[in-house]
């Protein structure tokens, strides 16, 4: 699919309020704030129809290091999902930083969103840091993440395990009630942690239900945390014969 991009802040809209109907969601809300805030959201439109097929926000900050974006928001059309909107919305939003002298985006994820992980650690060499005491509106346990992407200066794939020894190394397992930790976990050397295809979807529902995922999870990220380990990759193995996502955790190094 061929895309092009708009900027709902400082660019302009017109082209786009005929296709509003099948935007997707949030596209005019936060337009006031962002404009206050100095930032931008980003709309990929359809280049041949001029519909709205997803948006990224964006504004800037300050830290020690220097100015960085907040990324505020992101959402893709349901139907266009799975076309690599998304990893376009990103790189639009790098040459937009960019532009700004800037090379960093932060934000907050869940690790288990398998393709926000695949997005953003794979692809773009994000950092993840385990975030504790985060709870959903309900009170239940949320595992999350902070994130920063460093376009000058991505994540690494580090060579600490072979592809036969991620299942082994697993502190947690799955079957079709989900997932289970392991017992008696030796906290030495590199771990991974497996996982399979989640979607947003997924999520929602686990959230509603009370079916232990959520606390089984966080825990699991609790203890590697607990135990000094860090995230250190994304990746995909074949394992007996499916398709399962892993993370690779590294103990982090002592400051």
């Amino acid at each position: 699919m061929n895309v092009r991009f708009a900027r709902l802040v400082s660019g302009k809209r017109k082209g786009l309020w005929e296709n509003l109907a099948s935007a997707p969601p949030g596209l005019l809300e936060d337009i006031d704030f962002l404009r206050e805030k100095r930032g931008e959201k980003i709309v990929a439109l359809d280049s041949e129809s001029g519909a709205p097929l997803g948006w990224i926000g964006l504004y800037p900050d300050r830290d020690e290091g220097g100015v960085f974006f907040h990324r505020a928001g992101v959402e893709v059309h349901p139907a266009h999902r799975g076309m690599g909107i998304d990893s376009a919305l990103v790189e639009e939003a790098v040459r937009y930083i960019r532009e700004r002298k800037s090379t960093r985006l932060k934000f907050s994820t869940t690790p288990l969103s398998t393709a926000n992980a695949a997005l953003y650690m794979t692809r773009f060499g994000a950092r993840y840091r385990w975030r504790e005491g985060v709870k959903t509106p309900g009170g239940r346990p949320w595992p999350c993440v902070s994130c920063e992407c460093d376009f000058d200066d991505p994540l690494a794939r580090p060579l600490d395990l072979a592809d036969e020894e991620v299942a082994a190394r697993s502190v947690v397992d799955w079957d079709r009630k989900g997932p289970k930790a392991r017992p008696h976990v030796v906290y030495t050397g590199p771990l991974s942690v497996l996982l399979p295809d989640i979607s947003s979807e997924d999520l929602a529902e686990a959230a509603d239900r009370g079916s232990g995922f959520l606390e089984t999870m966080y825990d699991v990220f609790q203890n590697l945390f607990l135990h000094d380990y860090g995230f250190a990759w994304f990746d995909v193995i074949q394992r007996d014969g499916e398709r399962m996502n892993y993370y690779l955790m590294n103990r982090l190094l002592a400051l």
